[in-house]
């Protein structure tokens, strides 16, 4: 098989690259590696460092859309960039799945699901996404497949400063030696996922023979912010809650099986941490 992988240099999709690497697929990249910078040097995986809208995608018989702006609070600070940044690569995809008339693998995200349309920029590009899709497939027969992601963390997190995964913008406040900052009463909970479970998910469902439409990629295991926190052993504070944020999200029937809990991977990477100042 050659698949396409966008955004195949970040966070999810260089541990994606790698998988299908090595199972031996032929992979292509399509990155700007404006949020990710992985590059793995294996014979069987291209790279183009290029914007997905402006990108000629090779024939191939699987396209992974992960390239997207991500973040939702992020998505505050410029919504016309979040907002397009997601519809127009969208629609080349769906473009590119119908000329060579392959399945498109989507990323969307649970917000979607938890979250009202119209609370923020970036949930609501991706609704406008699945819209888009869902002409595609009215109209021209498009083959595609959802991939709703539940909090993902693990190596290679994307820094995003204060706009980053809270498990990773708690990680920068301890090496900062900043105490974390909790927005709100820290009793949202979400649904914390493993990349590499996330990772091994993708690569199962490109590779079933019957495949699902839609697919969750979550641990049906909630926790609350203030647990995560914890977790840290750490200094903590409150602050004013964000705007635009779900309160709780859970994964009720996850396409994967969690390998790893995120209570035990924070204080496994508190203490080697912790073990490393001392040192």
């Amino acid at each position: 098989m050659h698949i396409v992988v966008t955004g195949g240099c970040g966070f999810i999709g260089s541990h994606l690259v790698e998988l299908f690497a090595e199972a031996s697929y032929e992979v292509t990249v399509i990155d700007d590696q404006r949020n990710g910078k992985f590059v793995t040097h294996r014979p069987n995986v291209h790279y183009m460092f290029e914007d997905v809208c402006s990108a000629i995608i090779p024939p191939c018989d699987a396209i992974v859309h992960l390239a997207n702006t991500p973040r939702i609070r992020m998505s505050f600070d410029n919504p016309a960039e979040s907002i397009l940044n997601n519809i127009n690569p969208t629609v080349v995809v769906c473009e590119y799945a119908l000329r060579y008339n392959c399945p498109l693998y989507f990323a969307t995200s649970s917000s979607n699901i938890f979250s009202d349309a119209y609370s923020n920029p970036y949930t609501f590009g991706k609704a406008m996404c699945e819209e888009t899709l869902n002409f595609y497939q009215r109209s021209f027969n498009l083959q595609y497949h959802l991939m709703y992601f539940y909090n993902v963390y693990g190596p290679r997190e994307a820094d995003y400063g204060e706009h980053s995964t809270v498990i990773r913008a708690f990680k920068n406040q301890v090496e900062r030696g900043e105490s974390l900052r909790i927005f709100g009463t820290g009793n949202k909970t979400r649904d914390f996922t493993w990349v590499e479970d996330v990772a091994m998910g993708v690569a199962n469902l490109v590779s079933a023979e019957k495949k699902i439409k839609e697919a969750h990629f979550g641990s049906n295991n909630p926790y609350s912010i203030q647990q995560i926190a914890d977790a840290f052993d750490h200094p903590i504070i409150y602050e004013f809650d964000r705007k635009g944020e779900a309160e709780h999200t859970r994964c009720d029937q996850p396409y994967i099986k969690r390998s790893q809990d995120a209570i035990e991977y924070i204080r496994e990477w508190k203490r080697r941490y912790d073990a490393k100042s001392c040192s």
